[in-house]
């Protein structure tokens, strides 16, 4: 990581090429690739348990970093409770509270897309946006989204990151199951 921040945004470093990427956007703003979009992958959440059944035999990063770190405890702890971001933003938005999670998936050539998380129940939902068909699809345990058939990968953002870093290339899209 660099420690730096764009738009209350972490800044990502790649000590190989000296570039700095944009966690939201994965863009990078300065260096060798500078406007390089990275190929998104989805992630998820789940207990090391969960992990265990779902994927025998995966590998757990260790916490012997070499670094007098405690991992046991979220650092941000409490962060996500209040309006306060740790630095200022140039766009707000007010449909939503700042701090809300949202799915993200971007839609090729087209929005982002963001879906609240509290309205994603276990079920299909389905809808045109941007003149194509998008499914979202949440089983119980992972979130998938796909654009025309096509898998679109999802991430979790929060709804100030969503607008600030998206701005007008963005939609919202409150669910309703199938």
């Amino acid at each position: 990581m660099s420690g730096l921040l764009h738009e209350s945004n972490l800044v990502m470093y790649d000590r190989k090429t000296e570039s700095l990427w944009s966690q939201s956007r994965g863009v990078a703003l300065a260096g060798e690739f500078t406007g390089t979009e990275l190929e998104l992958v989805s992630a998820g959440f789940m207990t090391v348990g969960e992990l265990r059944q779902e994927v025998p035999g995966a590998l757990i990063l260790s916490e012997d970093t070499g670094h007098a770190r405690d991992y046991r405890h979220n650092p941000y702890a409490g962060y996500e409770e209040g309006e306060q971001l740790i630095a200022p933003v140039s766009r707000q938005d007010a449909r939503f509270p700042m701090k809300e999670i949202m799915y993200v998936f971007r839609m090729p050539d087209g929005p982002a897309v963001a879906v609240p998380r509290d309205g994603v129940e276990v079920g299909t939902y389905a809808t045109r946006l941007d003149g194509r068909e998008v499914t979202l699809e949440h089983d119980g345990v992972r979130i998938t989204a796909a654009v025309d058939g096509v898998d679109a990968p999802v991430y979790l953002e929060m709804w100030f990151s969503f607008v600030t870093q998206h701005g007008d290339n963005a939609e919202v899209w409150e669910l309703a199951a199938e």
